[in-house]
């Protein structure tokens, strides 16, 4: 079998209500003339709820799915990175299993893949609450920036690289064994690849419409500090001693996470994350970035009470 262009890579854990609805969303758009040049992957983390039978219900239907059901939860970076290191396409698009891919999409991004060589492809998504309504019409035409330079490519992106559903990274740049192992426990395991692919490329490119559908207020149950601030910033230490990315990348990401991602939970705590010390996290990391304590480092307080309270 000749190696397929793309590799559509979904890791899942007790979600097998979302799971068929993005499998659906998926399976829907690969008809034949493309189906042969891609490859789908379900990587189920031992679900104890009927994910096994979704699946089943696909592949039953004609649809080619390789599933692997692990004997127990290995947690979800060593999850995500069995989903990359297993993908045998050119191109490997991880997607989130509460995501959906819009209709009409999958056809045009495949041809933008088949009809260039970049590092990394970002798509956008819109949000949704409860229940996706789809009222989309499929597209005639996408729109899409290629970026020459990395840094103006990073600069546009940012921390959004840590969203794995927007990120289609070109595997094949990826000659030598990647030691994902290190970032493990991170819950950015999935930075050692995105992150230097970026590098690695000829080329990156931006789709400006908004290709996927995105669950909101879906996350939770760990350290929200911890791992965008400290393990954030570890992940790129690493891949900046490795000399996978440029230095310049990380005061790019962190001036972008503290002007607009930190405030979007910092000033409206929900609960959500787990109890952490505010200070002794950020400090360390934000004492030399004038916005931190302009406009970060205020809100703190209000945070650290919020999450010692709810705790």
């Amino acid at each position: 079998m000749e190696q397929p262009l793309l590799t559509i890579a979904i890791p899942t854990y007790n979600r097998a209500r979302l799971l068929d609805t993005c499998l659906n969303s998926i399976l829907s758009q690969v008809n034949t003339e493309i189906s042969n040049d891609i490859e789908v992957i379900v990587s189920d983390n031992d679900s104890p709820d009927n994910t096994t039978n979704i699946v089943e219900k696909y592949i039953n239907t004609g649809h080619k799915i390789t599933y692997t059901k692990r004997p127990e939860n290995i947690g979800a970076d060593r999850n995500i990175a069995a989903c990359f290191l297993k993908a045998s396409g050119k191109y490997v698009w991880l997607f989130s299993d509460d995501d959906l891919l819009l209709p009409g999409y999958l056809k045009f991004i495949f041809d933008l893949l088949n009809n260039n060589d970049f590092g990394n492809l970002y798509l956008n998504g819109l949000w949704y609450n409860e229940v996706y309504e789809n009222n989309t019409e499929a597209p005639v035409k996408i729109n899409f920036e290629k970026f020459d330079d990395p840094l103006l490519f990073i600069e546009k992106v940012n921390f959004w690289l840590t969203f794995i559903t927007g990120n289609i990274i070109n595997k094949s740049l990826f000659t030598e064994q990647i030691d994902v192992s290190a970032f493990y426990e991170s819950n950015l395991g999935h930075l050692s690849w995105i992150l230097p692919s970026v590098f690695k490329g000829k080329q990156n490119a931006i789709i400006s419409d908004k290709v996927i559908a995105c669950k909101e207020n879906n996350t939770g149950g760990y350290n929200l500090l911890k791992v965008f601030g400290q393990n954030f910033n570890n992940v790129m230490d690493m891949l900046i001693t490795r000399r996978l990315i440029d230095k310049k990348v990380k005061r790019i990401i962190n001036q972008h996470l503290l002007n607009s991602f930190f405030p979007m939970f910092i000033y409206k705590p929900n609960g959500k994350f787990e109890t952490e010390n505010s200070f002794k996290i950020m400090i360390p990391i934000y004492w030399s970035y004038y916005t931190f304590w302009r406009s970060i480092f205020p809100a703190l307080f209000q945070y650290q009470n919020v999450k010692t309270k709810n705790g």
